[in-house]
């Protein structure tokens, strides 16, 4: 892991560290597309699965790790927020059955009866090799409500007229529940708003003012979101009939391959809606069976037909691949067009095509394009800052779908 796991201010994310770790998620039990949030006190569960690609079985363990609201380590010892045994083993594990793509499929419900959480905020759960720490497979990020804040949201075009054709605005109001007051909430509470899953979207709202009994946070530029476009999607649950964005498929070198359709330029057409699942995908066969070891793995081969650009950078941006931008989701040009090729699990994704101008911030205006008209997802945040232990509560979660 290097020198920076250790350091101080070290920024957690979503991150898988081995190449043969595949298909990591973390959902509520029971519930597939489904954000990874328990409430303190609450006997639901989150379940965690990921698939290891190889045929010998490994024992892994997990811990937990309780961070401030920037996602940096808290100052809380662990036995502060956890009540019984801190590192835990994963205890599921089976292998795929008649897959071209040999692997071990891992599962653990978190926390485990031997694991009690006792303080709200966000959290990290961490899984390495057994007996070995520094080992670090994946981190995932989670959340534990303590249910204090009662939050409002509005989406709507933006106010703003030179953009209410292309961007969102989302309005936020917070009050305490059942009498609950926020002490100093320009200084110690932090309301952040989110798009979709976008980490990079992420945006800590200023305070406008009280709205009746209601903290405000309405009306500045960090309410303003690009509206971006309907999600692209394909379906490869079979690796015989072809869906919808599906041209061709094909075996090569002993591995399943997967041709998409040429991806559109959308920038400069009229909106359409569609249903799409915001960026987020799930496993599923055509047996019907056992998702989660039946499906086998494939590359699927993505192509953008579009001249040599010197300027922009474009990305096939979901979850996918964790949301994250890097070399493995950069499209590379070649033989006249733009290309990418990814592992994947069988199943249903969605996805969109991203494009970095050199600046550094992604944006969907290139490829995509923005309609204020767009469905999208905006969740929020509220975090209060705990002066006796020193350390941010998370004590409020809400989320709204627009639609127009």
């Amino acid at each position: 892991m290097g020198s920076s796991w250790l350091h101080a201010q070290f920024v957690y994310e979503n991150r898988t560290y081995s190449p043969i770790i595949k298909t990591v998620i973390l959902e509520q039990s029971s519930q597939i597309l489904s954000e990874p949030v328990i409430y303190l006190n609450s006997q639901k569960k989150l379940r965690l699965s990921f698939d290891e690609l190889s045929e010998e079985t490994h024992r892994y363990e997990y811990t937990i790790i309780h961070c401030e609201a920037d996602w940096t380590e808290s100052k809380l010892e662990k036995d502060m927020y956890i009540e019984g045994f801190d590192v835990q083993k994963i205890e599921g594990f089976a292998n795929s059955f008649n897959t071209i793509q040999r692997y071990v499929h891992y599962s653990q419900t978190i926390p485990s009866n031997d694991m009690k959480i006792t303080k709200s905020g966000n959290y990290i759960l961490k899984v390495c090799q057994e007996g070995n720490p520094d080992n670090v497979i994946l981190t995932r990020r989670f959340y534990c409500i303590d249910d204090k804040a009662e939050i409002a949201i509005e989406v709507k075009p933006s106010s703003d007229a030179f953009i209410m054709k292309t961007h969102q605005e989302v309005n936020v109001k917070v009050k305490g529940k059942n009498s609950y007051f926020f002490q100093n909430p320009n200084e110690d509470l932090k309301v952040i708003c989110t798009q979709n899953s976008r980490e990079d979207l992420k945006r800590q709202l200023d305070l406008r003012g009280m709205m009746g009994t209601y903290l405000d946070y309405s009306f500045s530029d960090k309410n303003q979101f690009e509206g971006g476009n309907e999600f692209r999607y394909f379906d490869f649950t079979s690796l015989k009939f072809r869906t919808q964005h599906i041209a061709r498929f094909d075996y090569i070198n002993s591995e399943n391959q997967v041709y998409l359709l040429p991806e559109k330029d959308k920038h400069n057409l009229v909106y359409a809606t569609d249903k799409d699942f915001n960026g987020n995908f799930f496993v599923r066969n055509e047996y019907q069976q056992d998702n989660e070891t039946y499906s086998d793995y494939a590359w699927v081969h993505f192509t953008l037909n579009k001249d040599l650009n010197l300027v922009n950078t474009y990305y096939i941006v979901g979850g996918l691949n964790d949301w994250r931008v890097s070399e493995q989701n950069k499209m590379v040009f070649s033989d006249g067009a733009y290309r990418l090729s990814l592992y994947l699990k069988q199943g249903v994704y969605s996805y969109q095509i991203l494009s970095d101008d050199g600046s550094g911030i992604l944006s969907p205006a290139k490829i995509e394009g923005n309609h204020s008209e767009t469905n999208n997802v905006y969740k929020v945040w509220v975090y209060y800052h705990n002066f006796s232990d020193d350390y941010d509560e998370l004590v409020g979660f809400a989320t709204v779908e627009y639609r127009k």
